[in-house]
């Protein structure tokens, strides 16, 4: 980032605070350590952000975005998150949730762009992000050393077009990587180039060496179900989410779940009502805090899904109109959920129970995609 880039991104900061009646960073520095959320979104002005807020939905610090944003992976070992751009953009911003320290933008080299989701190495010191190499057809991922900047020191294959999302194992050395097997190209913008060919895939990729370890495929008639998003439980019991590009009459699983060495991908069976109530598309994944139960959101069908991970089944379901950001709240069975509407819940997969988040001091927002929980 130039000097004169990263000043008029700073000095835009000012402006975009007293427009939305947002509190600034710096109105966190007293908050107490607990579980924090972090969910990138949209004021009534257009203004991109991200907020962080607490289990009671209490905003503690906003953060803003040059553009708009998708997922974010928070450094272990620091008080720090990085937030990227949603496809095909380049910027990711890290910024200490916090504090008042002036948030630092990296970009994606050219020639790539982010896929809108990353992890850290358990040392927090190397971050892998999804990118697009995009001449090439080609999926990477980047590899940023965080102890010197974010600056970028090479990438890893894929192994597919794609990877939009994936999360280190218990090993801390093996990333599962969620490939949705969809050609784009930012001269295109978001147009889907392959759909009669793509072949998603679930890959397991030695983050030191960069090997494939092994890789996975839905079955061939379901070769236009983009594999998107995934969580792991503790186990490293993957639950991934799919989206369906295929004929729009046609009803298939959207979620599946995969361990190391088990062999095919488990698709359970949901039910007609429920999959006609997902309308082919999952938005994102989420484990609870015991890794028992899986969340699904379906934003298009405004619900989100729960699942039991040992037995692989459904659980049920909770309404919620554009419901798609998910995290884990700090008990057994919770989850955090977010609405582009503007809504924030708690929501219990194992009692039902459901309770509305309001903090009536912020400025309404429409919230984006995706959720992260974080103990700070």
């Amino acid at each position: 980032m130039t000097a004169i880039d990263r000043r008029g991104f700073l000095t835009a900061t000012a402006a975009l605070f007293a427009a939305s009646g947002l509190p600034w960073p710096g109105g966190a520095a007293a908050a107490e350590a607990g579980r924090y959320f972090v969910n990138a979104c949209a004021a009534e002005d257009g203004s991109t952000l991200t907020r962080i807020f607490d289990d009671s939905g209490h905003v503690v610090a906003t953060v803003p975005l040059p553009g708009r944003g998708h997922g974010a992976a928070r450094r272990p070992g620091r008080r720090e998150v990085v937030a990227f751009a949603r496809r095909p953009e380049h910027f990711a911003v890290a910024f200490d949730p916090l504090s008042a320290m002036h948030p630092r933008r990296f970009d994606a080299p050219e020639g790539r762009h982010f896929y809108g989701h990353g992890v850290f190495s358990r040392d927090g010191r190397w971050l892998f992000a999804c990118e697009n190499d995009y001449d090439n057809a080609r999926g990477c991922i980047g590899v940023y050393d965080a102890s010197a900047g974010y600056r970028r020191e090479g990438e890893l294959e894929a192994t597919d077009i794609g990877p939009h999302e994936l999360v280190l194992l218990s090993d801390g050395r093996t990333l599962a990587v969620a490939n949705g097997g969809i050609q784009t190209h930012p001269s295109r913008r978001r147009e889907k180039l392959n759909i009669d060919t793509m072949q998603p895939s679930l890959a397991y990729i030695d983050s030191q060496s960069g090997a494939l370890l092994e890789k996975y495929r839905a079955p061939q008639a379901m070769h236009q179900a983009s594999i998107r998003h995934l969580a792991a439980a503790p186990d490293d019991t993957i639950g991934f989410v799919m989206q369906y590009e295929g004929p729009r009459n046609n009803l298939v699983p959207l979620v599946g779940f995969h361990r190391r060495g088990e062999g095919a991908l488990t698709l359970p069976e949901a039910g007609e009502a429920t999959l006609k109530a997902m309308r082919q598309y999952c938005g994102s994944a989420a484990m609870d805090v015991s890794g028992r139960v899986l969340a699904a959101s379906a934003p298009r069908g405004g619900t989100i899904t729960f699942w039991s991970v040992a037995e692989r089944r459904y659980l049920g379901g909770l309404g919620l109109g554009d419901g798609c950001g998910v995290a884990a709240s700090g008990e057994p069975g919770g989850f955090l959920a977010s609405s582009g509407y503007g809504k924030l819940v708690h929501h219990n997969a194992l009692t039902g129970e459901t309770a509305p988040l309001n903090d009536p001091a912020a400025a309404p927002v429409a919230w984006d995609n995706h959720m992260l929980a974080l103990t700070l």
